[in-house]
């Protein structure tokens, strides 16, 4: 029988580590060319949008769709995701809520991280401290043993005379980061420190995400160390975006989860990186092929979204509670 999920009855039921396998999966499974992940499209309506995404993956059995808007959030603004069963067509249910979606997107950037980062990773600078700086954080450290973990939330350039508010209330989101996520990481209390600058939470970092939407660059490239492997969640589109151009431009390694996606980041409004088509590489392949990676090189991951994977997270999770009935 067909179940109804919500957030809250999920929420403990796999681990980061669980999340991220999974995730690895689908970029197996999109690399042999059994998840079909078209990119995602919307209607617009007059105060934001109404956003699809769909997939089928293949070697799993499963396929379904992701649909949430953008008119605002809240009690009552919840995303859903629907799951079929691929072969005989069944529905087998529904998770109501965010976080399929947000645990997905950090599973991905677990999986790069994984690829990409230097084998001997202890270190983790985090700009932003919102829901995905915090699963990315949990993310990275499911697949490195991360010792220390330093935080910056970037505050908007208000020009109504609110900076100082902006300023004090990004203060207040990095001090509570580094309250609560030392447990949330399995890391000592003193291990993950609030900084009111980004450039000390960014040099020396051997991973670095950034989680902001920010429409401005949030760091400078010459605060990378040599090394470095970087993530971008926010903003990536031409005439706005997070990471400096320059960044992108001394990777040696620039890889996303979907090319297909960003072909249509080109369509609509133009994609950060000019030369995306020869530049970008796919992360599937990366993680069947394996990555050579040189010590000193500097990688970026552009997190665009796959279609598809929240799909095959949510049957996981369907899979999961009904085994424990």
């Amino acid at each position: 029988m067909a179940r109804v999920l919500t957030d809250e009855a999920i929420r403990d039921a796999l681990s980061m580590r669980d999340v991220v396998k999974t995730m690895r999966l689908a970029c197996r499974e999109h690399a042999h060319g059994t998840l079909y992940a078209p990119p995602r499209w919307s209607l617009d309506v007059p105060d934001g949008e109404l956003v699809f995404t769909a997939g089928v993956a293949m070697g799993a059995g499963t396929m379904g769709f992701r649909a949430y808007e953008t008119l605002g959030r809240g009690p009552g603004h919840e995303g859903l995701v629907g799951i079929w069963n691929a072969e005989s067509g069944t529905f087998d249910g529904c998770i109501v809520g965010h976080r399929v979606g947000l645990l997905r997107t950090a599973g991905i950037n677990g999986v790069a991280a994984d690829a990409l980062a230097r084998a001997d990773a202890t270190t983790l600078g985090v700009l932003g401290t919102g829901p995905q700086a915090r699963q990315g954080a949990r993310a990275v450290c499911a697949v490195r043993d991360i010792e220390q973990v330093r935080v910056h939330s970037p505050t908007r350039d208000h020009r109504s005379g609110e900076a100082a508010t902006s300023e004090r209330r990004g203060r207040e989101h990095r001090e509570t980061f580094a309250d609560r996520m030392p447990e949330k990481l399995g890391l000592d209390t003193d291990a993950v420190t609030a900084h009111d600058d980004p450039e000390p939470v960014v040099r020396g970092a051997d991973v670095v995400c950034c989680a902001t939407d920010s429409e401005t660059s949030v760091l400078d490239a010459d605060w990378l160390d040599a090394g470095a492997h970087v993530h971008t969640l926010g903003p990536k589109r031409a005439d706005g975006h997070e990471l400096p151009t320059a960044a992108f431009n001394r990777a040696d390694v620039v890889a996303t989860d979907s090319l297909d996606q960003v072909a249509a980041y080109e369509e609509e409004s133009g994609f950060v990186v000019a030369d995306w088509a020869e530049r970008l590489v796919e992360l599937g392949p990366l993680v069947v092929e394996g990555v050579n990676r040189d010590p000193d090189a500097v990688t970026v991951f552009c997190s665009v979204g796959l279609a598809g994977t929240e799909v095959l997270l949510g049957d996981r999770y369907l899979r999961k509670l009904a085994r424990e009935e």
